[in-house]
């Protein structure tokens, strides 16, 4: 079960089988879904961006490799 550690809280978010995250701060517990609805628990404020980071929408396999270049027009312009 992948988890992460938040760096400033120390908060530790835990993806569930289920697609949930569990998620524990000073011995306050809390379920959450990806987009920050609290399902259970005590804990009822976490950071979104770590419940998304861990358990939202993922890329498509070979998706994240993206142009590391805009393309150039022949007028110089730089375009994208």
């Amino acid at each position: 079960m992948p988890a992460l550690k938040h760096p400033i809280t120390g908060a530790i978010y835990s993806l569930r089988d289920d697609g949930l995250v569990d998620v524990e701060n000073n011995g306050l517990r809390g379920v959450f879904d990806w987009q920050g609805k609290q399902i259970s628990g005590d804990l009822q404020y976490v950071d979104v961006h770590m419940l998304v980071w861990i358990a939202g929408p993922q890329l498509a396999d070979g998706s994240d490799t993206l142009p590391r270049h805009r393309a150039i027009l022949s007028t110089g312009r730089v375009i994208g």
